[in-house]
């Protein structure tokens, strides 16, 4: 590995965390390529916070990032750990980033397999270590992409739906209806890899299409499916409060006293507020101190809400602020 640790001299690693706190990826990304580094903001405060919390619940490292990190000494051992890897790069020279499998890396080369994918168009071929401009590896999701842990003989989704949106329809959200009533209806969500992640209340007239079956159901339920056997599935229990709610009533009643985030119709940006009450159709909220948004007081009206948010990991965490 001497020829590629002598290609990378001008490149830093770092172990980056997502917006939640959580270990996320190792990164490695070229001197040149950053353009300033700040060890204090508010935002920083507002996760180093969040990642004591998490900590506090075991949830801080939920794909063993940090075992990784103690292997490490080196850029040398970093791409000697790359091999059999889903990695997601950046070229100099080029303002986007893609997916690859790193195969092998020899001769100052890295090589790119081709392999199934559900969710990306992976990259194949071969790269100079030179040309890398960053290089992130080990984040949960593209574990999970790996062709070696892909069961690709079973297409069930799970009861899992895609749920797209009139204001971006190429966007979407996945999850599994809980109930719904002669507006709304009422998702149990996942993120990206299949984790509970919040219960979503979308308008219906919101709503472009419901799609039931697809590749990138199928490959979120597989995923989902390998959390299960981790036991990560659930990790800010959204479940429990799923499994409480017959009507929607119900997830009213849960949601009082919460932070919830919601978004009005013709409106592109989420409110935060803590949710006092709903009177018929009035929603009335209050202020609380957050760390990374402005919070809303006030009231609105339900027939103006496109989508409504609570629970998760965002929300619970936004919530122990209160």
């Amino acid at each position: 590995m001497k020829s590629v640790a002598s290609c990378l001299k001008k490149t830093a690693g770092s172990l980056t965390l997502d917006e939640l706190g959580r270990d996320d990826s190792l990164l490695l990304i070229r001197k040149s390529a950053v353009t300033r580094l700040l060890d204090q903001s508010d935002y920083l405060a507002e996760i180093q916070r969040r990642r004591k919390l998490l900590t506090q619940k075991g949830l801080a490292d939920p794909f063993k990032l940090e075992d990784k990190v103690t292997l490490i000494k080196s850029v040398g051992n970093f791409m000697d750990l790359l091999p059999g890897q889903v990695v997601y790069f950046g070229l100099e020279g080029e303002d986007y980033q893609q997916w690859g499998y790193i195969d092998e890396i020899s001769a100052g080369q890295v090589n790119f397999a081709a392999y199934p994918s559900g969710k990306y168009q992976p990259f194949a071929g071969k790269v100079a270590v030179s040309q890398l401009r960053r290089l992130a590896a080990f984040s949960g999701e593209w574990l999970l992409d790996n062709p070696k842990l892909r069961d690709t003989e079973d297409t069930t989704v799970d009861g899992l739906c895609e749920v797209h949106l009139k204001e971006d329809p190429a966007s979407f959200a996945v999850g599994r209806l809980l109930c719904a009533d002669d507006d709304f209806s009422l998702y149990l969500t996942v993120d990206e890899i299949g984790r509970d992640d919040s219960l979503l209340l979308v308008k219906k007239t919101a709503v472009d299409r419901v799609i039931e079956r697809s590749e990138y159901l199928q490959d979120v339920s597989r995923c989902r499916r390998q959390l299960k056997e981790r036991g990560l599935e659930d990790p800010f229990e959204v479940q429990g409060k799923a499994a409480e709610i017959k009507q929607m009533q119900d997830f009213w009643q849960l949601a009082a006293g919460q932070v919830v985030s919601f978004v009005m119709k013709d409106e592109e940006e989420a409110e935060y507020g803590i949710l006092k009450s709903k009177e018929g159709d009035a929603l009335s909220f209050e202020q609380y101190p957050s760390g990374k948004y402005e919070t809303f007081a006030g009231q609105i009206n339900l027939a103006e809400v496109d989508r409504l948010e609570a629970f998760g990991g965002e929300l619970t965490l936004e919530n122990s602020n209160c």
